[in-house]
């Protein structure tokens, strides 16, 4: 049934506003349809790339981790040795 056929089957069943509260949620229906593609697409594609970026990044930000906790152990290392 089309669009028109379905706005016209609607306005011989029902009230004014009836029909255009039947319309509005036909149209809302069917952005929510466009909405579910949308992330479907996005978690098919884009999730996994974005995944792998983090887990890079996850990578070097341990690494950088290790050698700042490097640099301040041995700057405390360094001032305790100093006073004694």
């Amino acid at each position: 049934m089309t669009h028109l056929s379905t706005q016209q089957h609607h306005t011989v069943l029902f009230s004014k506003i009836e029909n255009d509260v039947l319309i509005e949620y036909e149209k809302l229906a069917s952005n929510v349809e466009q909405m579910k593609d949308l992330v479907t697409t996005m978690n098919t594609t884009d999730v996994p790339i974005l995944n792998e970026k983090l887990r890079l990044l996850e990578k070097k930000m341990g690494v950088v981790y290790t050698l700042f906790k490097a640099s301040v152990y041995s700057l405390v290392t360094a001032a305790d040795n100093s006073t004694r």
